[in-house]
């Protein structure tokens, strides 16, 4: 049975740092199992973080030079966790920072330059992963659904939640609504420095608030809810549609907190009804996970559908799912198979996407001779 190793870098919307995996994958035909041989994550440079979250804004010359600098952000990143575990990789996979979203105008864009990071590699480098599905009338998102059938076939219901929650149920995949990307934005310009962090641990100053009605109805009429899949969603969106509501709000940060958690639960639970899920086990993974009033909304939402969140998960999984199936996309592109499905994405079909990188220093070729 073949096998090979590769190393998933993933570097999220909510901008809270780079997880990074080493996975041994193996395969015969189209069945694939992984083992996980190491994970870190790696907390963002304050000044990174600062200077990604408004990149939007600035000049074509520094979003050009913070293309390339990211790259070798993440070149060293990548380099030291292979020094520091004695890794000797096949393959990388790098999803890149995304700064633009906007698949009703038909273009992405995440940034770290794929050639800037292959010069820091020993093996090839696989990235660009969105925008061949968006050339072939796709959203370029969402990504994690091959990965997730693939490797993890006992189920088949999973919920992310990062900076955005995502559903997946066999086949079908979208985004559902803002998660993380709200909740912290929110915290950090109202609440940090105050409390020394820039999120709210463990949902705590949510749990502490109370519902507002007439903003949870102000949130739940937003059109995206009501759109079809297959759709996904945005920083720009959020900074359309979501932040002006929030803005108006004149409340405590403890109620808005309380009141966007609730939306987000009930966004899920509307989705999980919408694609017909019922009495499934649901593995529900990503930062969110660790939000308690969060996760005890959601508990509430799907409780009358029979659905139960799977508690007992492997070590890893909730952490680094994202970067695990990076890394096994990476492999798909340089097996020459699809990495995104046209039933998720709605591209004209099935699409091989990636741009490959090769290492500097030669040794590997996909034409010899």
């Amino acid at each position: 049975m073949p096998s090979r190793q590769g190393i998933g870098l993933m570097s999220g919307t909510s901008m809270d740092g780079l997880d990074l995996v080493c996975c041994t994958f193996t395969w015969e035909g189209d069945q694939y199992q992984f083992t996980l041989d190491q994970a870190e994550s790696i907390p963002f440079d304050p000044r990174w973080k600062g200077r990604l979250l408004y990149l939007e804004e600035q000049s074509g010359e520094i979003f050009a030079k913070t293309h390339v600098y990211l790259g070798h952000y993440f070149g060293e990143a990548i380099r030291g966790f292979i020094d520091r575990h004695s890794l000797k990789p096949d393959f990388v996979a790098i999803h890149g920072q995304t700064i633009f979203h906007q698949p009703d105008r038909n273009f992405t864009a995440q940034i770290g330059d794929g050639e800037t990071v292959a010069s820091y590699l020993p093996c090839p480098l696989v990235s660009n992963f969105r925008n061949k599905d968006l050339a072939l009338g796709g959203q370029g998102a969402p990504l994690i659904t091959l990965g997730e059938q693939h490797l993890f076939p006992d189920y088949r219901l999973f919920l992310n939640l990062g900076g955005f929650s995502n559903l997946t149920y066999g086949a079908t995949a979208f985004d559902i609504s803002p998660c993380n990307i709200v909740l912290n934005h929110v915290y950090r310009h109202q609440v940090d420095g105050k409390e020394g962090q820039d999120f709210d641990r463990d949902g705590a100053l949510a749990a502490s608030g109370r519902l507002a009605p007439e903003l949870l109805s102000a949130l739940n009429a937003l059109s995206y809810y009501h759109k079809p899949p297959p759709k996904s969603l945005g920083w720009e969106w959020v900074q359309g549609e979501v932040l002006p509501i929030l803005d108006d709000w004149t409340g405590t940060t403890a109620d808005l907190l309380h009141t966007f958690s609730v939306h987000a639960a009930r966004q899920i639970g509307a989705a999980v009804r919408q694609v017909g899920a019922r009495d499934e086990p649901m593995l529900v993974t990503g930062g969110g996970r660790y939000h308690r009033f969060l996760m005890s909304q959601i508990a509430a939402e799907l409780a009358p559908e029979g659905i139960r969140i799977v508690e007992d998960v492997p070590e890893g999984w909730v952490d680094f799912k994202e970067a695990i199936v990076f890394a096994f996309l990476g492999l798909r592109t340089l097996q020459g198979r699809p990495t995104t499905l046209a039933s998720v994405t709605g591209a004209k079909h099935d699409v091989v996407t990636g741009s490959i990188h090769l290492p500097p220093t030669g040794g590997w070729a996909m034409f010899a001779g």
